[in-house]
């Protein structure tokens, strides 16, 4: 029975109805959860303030709610807020920069994207910014859209902290009907076609995703390296907590069962949400190196990494067996940044959550390693 209530959730009027009924069941628990973590020993993690402990609470049942009703975001490539910052970008004319795995499933095909540029459209008379960073935003798969309101606080931490443009990537999510593997990679190969046939070098692009952007950006990296005559290798790639096993939540309770579960605000439903959408079966397979790539290591020297996660999120154990296995392959450059006491993707949301010292000391590490790989 309960199954069946479940599956109606996403339909009016029973979405209307839950979204009501889980608000006021939040608002009248809120007060209670706030008093109930005013003692230290009471918190989630003794290193946690007050803020961060509430936010987590409330971030955590919210998201988990949300996940159940399993929105559907308005796709549109209309410049919103972001005005003249907002650039549409169509697909390659050139036929032969889609192949393999971009052309495994015949519905799926590349199409005009969008994306956003931070802090303002980029120049290449700009002395001051020649670098380009290319981000795609996390969501699992399946929210986001990497515009202002959605990347603007990540965007502003890369560009305060490097001399690079932030181009963040609205590739089209899975949660949107006909949007499945691989039309994401398709959009990321798309627009890194673009900044490439404009006349950035690609020593002077660098690759960067938070949560599932990160998985995407490990995919365009192996795309690059499957196919050495297609695209040329970025002079970097920064992953934020990349979410490299997807699979994974296709086991019930992959979340909720980890030994960080108490300590993020990654939740079961969202994540079987995402890989489902992204990777629905027997269509698509999840545990492939493209979806899944923990256990997949790939050669990618050239292309130095940085790869964060936080100590105390749900993806920190399948990060570092990434990271680990890409390192023992000769040739890689894997850069390791782990931060104390941080649950899943402060880059993206470390502001909202009340983590704003770490995200700042992350993004001053992650400065310096760019300037270094930049050679400025």
């Amino acid at each position: 029975m309960a199954s069946l209530l479940y599956s109606l959730l996403p339909y009016h009027p029973f979405k209307a109805l839950y979204v009501f009924l889980v608000a006021l069941s939040i608002s009248l628990r809120a007060p209670f959860w706030f008093l109930y973590l005013i003692p230290r020993f009471l918190r989630q993690h003794p290193s946690w303030t007050l803020r961060q402990s509430f936010m987590m609470k409330l971030f955590s049942v919210a998201s988990h709610h949300a996940s159940l009703v399993r929105q559907h975001p308005h796709w549109s490539l209309l410049p919103g807020a972001e005005k003249d910052r907002y650039e549409r970008i169509p697909p390659s004319q050139k036929k032969d920069i889609y192949r393999g795995v971009l052309l495994q499933d015949a519905e799926i095909q590349p199409v005009e994207v969008g994306g956003t540029w931070y802090p303002t459209v980029y120049n290449p008379t700009d002395a001051h910014r020649k670098a380009v960073i290319l981000h795609l935003h996390g969501g699992a798969f399946v929210v986001g859209d990497g515009r202002q309101s959605d990347l603007g606080h990540g965007a502003a931490l890369l560009t305060s902290h490097t001399d690079c443009h932030v181009f963040g990537l609205q590739y089209r999510i899975s949660s949107n009907p006909g949007c499945r593997f691989p039309a994401a990679l398709q959009d990321a190969v798309t627009a890194y076609h673009s900044l490439l046939s404009r006349g950035i070098p690609a020593s002077s692009i660098i690759l960067s995703g938070d949560s599932a952007g990160g998985n995407l950006i490990i995919a365009l990296l192996r795309y690059i390296t499957d196919h050495p005559d297609v695209l040329p290798k970025p002079k970097a790639a920064l992953l934020w907590c990349p979410w490299v096993d997807p699979a994974a939540c296709l086991h019930p309770y992959a979340c909720s069962r980890n030994r960080n579960a108490g300590t993020d605000f990654l939740q079961d439903a969202f994540g079987e949400w995402g890989v489902r959408a992204y990777a629905p079966a027997p269509l698509v397979d999840a545990r492939g190196p493209y979806i899944s790539p923990v256990d997949h290591p790939f050669h990618c020297a050239g292309v130095p990494m940085w790869v964060q996660f936080g100590e105390v999120e749900i993806l920190a154990d399948s990060i570092v067996r990434f990271a680990e296995g890409m390192r023992g392959i000769a040739g890689n450059e894997v850069e390791v940044h782990e931060d104390k006491g941080a649950p899943h993707d402060i880059l993206l949301l470390g502001s909202l959550l009340g983590f704003q010292d770490t995200t700042e000391k992350m993004a001053g590490a992650m400065g310096e390693w760019v300037r270094g790989k930049m050679g400025g």
